[in-house]
């Protein structure tokens, strides 16, 4: 699984505005509703999961990275977005720290595998030396996205 298919350049958000986790979250899934095309994508239900999975337990897996992430009725697919903020958010990451990278995955319920694929794929990307730094040192979406196929072309090797 490629992280740059799964994170397509059109729904990276390289300056949340957000202030937020719910309203990260719905800038998140507004911009995977417009990369995709997914025009039956219904946003308030995608965050209302979102929000349902981060009652569970947050998904701030520490060092400034959260993986929200949920199973969808009515999502017909795997798909993924990205968002950086500038200035961290409150998202009750597991180290307290506020979080400025997050990936966001979302995907049908019957479709698991494919869902645990893209957490394991992101998270293990994440755990690579400087990722994160350079994720939040990047310039522009396009860089962004560019670091992505990077960690796929050095993961694949």
């Amino acid at each position: 699984m490629k992280l740059s298919e799964l994170m397509i350049r059109e729904s990276v958000v390289d300056k949340l505005k957000a202030r937020d986790k719910s309203g990260a979250l719905r800038e998140l899934v507004q911009a995977l509703k417009s990369s995709r095309k997914a025009s039956g994508l219904k946003v308030d239900e995608v965050v209302e999961a979102l929000l349902k999975r981060e009652k569970i337990g947050s998904t701030g897996m520490g060092g400034g990275v959260a993986l929200p992430h949920a199973k969808v009725e009515g999502v017909s697919t795997l798909m993924g977005a990205f968002g950086r903020s500038v200035e961290g958010l409150d998202f009750g990451a597991v180290d307290g720290e506020k979080v400025h990278l997050m990936f966001l995955i979302v995907s049908p319920p019957q479709d698991a595998n494919q869902h645990l694929l893209a957490l394991k794929r992101i998270t293990m990307a994440v755990r690579s030396p400087n990722i994160a730094k350079f994720l939040k040192a990047a310039r522009s979406g396009k860089e962004i996205h560019e670091l992505f196929r990077e960690i796929d072309e050095t993961s694949a090797a």
